[in-house]
């Protein structure tokens, strides 16, 4: 695990190595740049994880402006998450939503570790 500082160091490196034009994803930078200049037009809305191992334009092989992809830890569905589904319903005319589960999600382990075994420490219960 990096210090924070040191993270952010790397992200603000990494985007003015993509605003430069010199970037280490030359293809992928070049498909952003080309299609941030138009609307975007999304054929799917994914409720996906959080989860940095399960990116949702790679697992379909699809490309960048095809999917709406909202990103909570465990897939948990609160208002502001059914907000952007609506939005992008609304918006763009997208009339599927897929709700994508993955293999030993950290945020469910979790969940169920602390069901079995409640620390004193955790968040309040509604």
């Amino acid at each position: 695990m990096i210090p924070a500082d040191k993270a952010l160091q790397r992200l603000r490196q990494g985007n003015e190595t993509f605003r430069s034009g010199k970037g280490f994803h030359l293809e992928i930078e070049t498909l952003l740049k080309l299609n941030s200049q138009k609307g975007q037009n999304p054929f799917a809305i994914i409720l996906g994880c959080s989860d940095s191992r399960v990116p949702a334009e790679i697992i379909f092989g699809q490309g960048i402006g095809d999917l709406f992809v909202i990103r909570v830890a465990g897939n948990i569905v609160a208002p502001s998450q059914i907000a952007s589904i609506e939005f992008a319903a609304e918006n763009f005319g997208t009339r599927l939503v897929v709700v994508l589960g993955h293999s030993r999600c950290g945020a469910v382990q979790a969940t169920l570790e602390q069901l079995d075994r409640p620390v004193t420490n955790s968040s309040p219960r509604r």
